[in-house]
């Protein structure tokens, strides 16, 4: 009996694409995507943080005309769910060149280039101007920050007086339990509201989000995130 097909084919060569890349490399990849293994790292990062970026969009739940920023967005795979509400717009701040010119095309094959971008640069200095965006989001990006404040306040630089910011991060504890992550910096949940406070923003909603999934380093386990929206004062 024949099982799987081209889904399951490439689902298989990804795995071992990802498994091939020992922890170091790995988190390097993660934090910025680069060289023969960007693509594969994306789309692993697409994968194994699915249902994480929906619990997230839903969350921040994009209204008619918002315009949005994410914050590390990969290829841009999830931008179109931020589209869906009419004349809504979207610009992803990547710091990797590979995921800008991947997302850009993935945005271009899907004929969304009058409404949405993806431009290069840093978390710590948006290329963005002062008060031009109603919501934003950034998903498993904290532990690139090693200090939250000056992140957070450009976030509310770029934020409306009333905008949103979601962010969603691993809980300390699972994130310690992540080979790869050894290098990464943690930050537990009572730690990230402060900082959010401090910043200027009101933490409005909390939830925690678990699943059990198999991750970048192609292992299951059990996950737990913690999804934070926020409201800039």
């Amino acid at each position: 009996m024949v099982t799987g097909g081209p889904a399951a084919a490439t689902s298989e060569t990804l795995k071992r694409t990802m498994m091939m890349l020992d922890a170091p490399t790995l988190a390097a990849q993660l934090r910025q995507p680069h060289g023969e293994a960007a693509l594969a790292v994306a789309d692993s990062m697409n994968r194994s943080n699915g249902a994480l970026n929906l619990a997230s969009i839903g969350l921040l739940a994009v209204g008619a005309g918002e315009r949005i920023l994410e914050v590390g967005p990969g290829n841009a795979a999830f931008a179109p769910l931020m589209l869906q509400a009419a004349g809504s717009h979207y610009l992803g701040i990547e710091l990797s060149t590979a995921m800008v010119e991947a997302g850009n095309q993935r945005l271009a094959s899907a004929g969304l280039t009058e409404r949405a971008a993806m431009r290069h640069g840093d978390a710590h200095a948006l290329p963005v101007a002062d008060a031009a965006m109603d919501a934003a989001l950034a998903i498993n990006t904290l532990y690139f920050w090693p200090n939250l404040a000056p992140v957070l306040d450009e976030l509310a630089r770029v934020l409306r007086r009333g905008g949103r910011l979601c962010l969603a991060f691993g809980d300390a504890s699972f994130m310690r339990s992540l080979p790869f992550a050894a290098d990464f910096q943690l930050h537990e949940l009572d730690a990230v509201e402060l900082a959010l406070r401090v910043s200027g923003f009101r933490v409005s909603a909390w939830r925690s989000h678990r699943e059990s999934t198999a991750g970048n380093d192609g292992q299951t386990r059990e996950k737990h995130f913690h999804l934070l929206l926020a409201h800039r004062r």
